[in-house]
């Protein structure tokens, strides 16, 4: 059975993920986020800024993650990016561990995972440091919060609003979802050890590799029915009442979201011996069969790393669907997904809050999630992004947090990103160039390069002999209220 609301509080959140937090640090993340969210989105007209030592872009060094699920060693496009920047940085202390799991690769201002910059002090010389307090190590939230109206655009802002992200994985994440604003406020206020932060989490998935698998939102009834009648241990686990509520509203026009909250709260609350007996049958069953579609596969590849686990049959229930190299997935708040396979670029409102019920050793708070969920029935929206200019795709999503876009100059070819009322990240994600804002700056860039780009600044690219792709990720000015 799932944990009661007393053994939640008192379970020990996995330390891979973060290590307990102190009051004073929640009171100071609680403040930033409140503040960072009142300048999201800003005028995308706002003036250009005159471009000087004190605005110029920023090398940045960012955080990896090494959470189990993550791809092994040089396999994962987060070490490689990592390693790279530690060459670029001449930083001989990390090193990749071809045993060691690297899951994600942070690039903003969430204390769990925070981005350094890099400036030149007096003498020239690159140090991780302030230019009011060269040769002291500082953080990207620190620099920004020196002059936030020269960094983001609004003196009252004191932090960026998003959180980019690079993933590998390897293993199936957790089933989980991420609350919307006031339940994550909620959630902060009564454990803050288990959710760490006050914000939502809603986020874009822009597939790197060839192919990302995801299960992400509710079947349509009529796929679930379906489901009920071929897989008899999935009927088993669901019961009788609720499959037959199921079959009989599979063509109807009423709403969903009370039969799939009562079979997805039914399935959940099942013990764990239940759950363990029709898992092993469904295996066995399907074992000595002598070919396998996709979903069969994907069930067995569940059981081999989640054995037992009641996330098995989640495939029967949710969507799954594979992103081709470029596309987009738009995750809102409140939606059940869990990646599955392969190298994605995430961009999010920047938070670190997740409910989880399924196919992770983690807490799971089943309670909330089944409570939280929208119990939508439809299948995800894939997009394409949005051409701006023959360089640039966008990828917006409904909300003011974020907006990603990815540019590709040939080889050889020159481009001027437009400035934006926010600060910005880059990232470099294949081949060479040089950045340049006049006079001022020069910067060399390539795989796996990362700089901060303040409010209102332009800066041109003049890309290598292979051509260069990066991203950039700013606050969401182009929003329509």
């Amino acid at each position: 059975m799932p944990p009661n609301q007393s053994e939640l509080e008192s379970i020990v959140v996995d330390t891979i993920e973060s290590d307990t937090a102190t009051t004073s640090t929640m009171n100071s993340v609680q403040s930033m986020f409140q503040k960072s969210t009142k300048t999201a989105a800003k005028n995308a007209t706002a003036a250009s800024s005159e471009v000087t030592t004190h605005n110029q872009l920023r090398p940045l060094h960012c955080a990896a993650q090494n959470y189990a699920w993550g791809r092994l060693g040089s396999s994962s496009t987060v070490a490689l990016m990592k390693d790279a920047q530690a060459f670029q940085e001449d930083n001989d202390q990390f090193s990749i561990d071809e045993e060691k799991p690297y899951a994600e690769l942070w690039l903003g201002t969430h204390p769990n995972g925070m981005s350094t910059v890099t400036v030149k002090n007096d003498d020239g010389e690159e140090t991780e440091t302030s230019p009011e307090n060269a040769g002291t190590k500082h953080s990207l939230l620190d620099y920004i919060q020196q002059d936030p109206l020269l960094h983001c655009g609004d003196a009252e802002c004191q932090d960026i609003s998003y959180l980019l992200k690079v993933l590998s994985v390897r293993k199936v994440l957790s089933i989980q979802a991420h609350p919307d604003k006031s339940l994550a406020e909620e959630l902060h206020s009564d454990r803050p050890t288990v959710y760490k932060d006050p914000n939502h989490k809603p986020e874009m998935a822009i597939a790197l590799s060839e192919s990302v698998r995801a299960m992400i939102g509710f079947r349509p009834l009529s796929e679930i029915a379906k489901h009920l009648e071929e897989y008899p241990e999935f009927y088993a686990v669901i019961g009788e009442k609720t499959a037959a509520d199921i079959q009989k509203a599979a063509n109807s026009t009423e709403s969903t979201k009370v039969i799939l909250q009562q079979m997805f709260h039914g399935y959940l609350e099942q013990p764990d011996e239940v759950i363990e007996k029709h898992v092993d049958a469904m295996v066995d069953r399907l074992r000595e069969m002598d070919t396998h579609d996709d979903l069969q596969k994907l069930i067995l590849q569940l059981e081999q790393q989640f054995p037992g686990d009641c996330g098995i049959f989640a495939p029967l229930m949710l969507n799954v669907s594979e992103l081709k190299h470029g596309q987009g997935l738009y995750i809102g708040a409140n939606e059940p997904h869990a990646y599955i396979s392969g190298e994605i670029l995430e961009c999010m409102a920047c938070s670190d809050n997740v409910v989880r019920a399924g196919l992770t050793p983690k807490l799971k708070d089943v309670p909330t999630l089944v409570n939280m969920l929208t119990y939508k029935s439809s299948e995800p929206d894939i997009q394409n992004g949005t051409a701006v200019d023959e360089y640039t795709t966008r990828y917006q999503p409904p909300v003011e947090d974020f907006c990603v876009e990815v540019i590709y100059v040939p080889a050889g070819g020159k481009y001027e990103v437009a400035d934006v009322n926010s600060p910005s990240i880059l990232l470099t994600l294949e081949g060479d160039a040089q950045l340049t804002q006049g006079e001022v700056c020069t910067m060399n860039i390539s795989f796996g390069s990362a700089a901060f780009c303040s409010a209102n600044t332009k800066c041109s690219i003049v890309a290598g002999p292979y051509g260069v792709r990066l991203t950039r990720a700013f606050s969401n000015v182009f929003l329509e209220k």
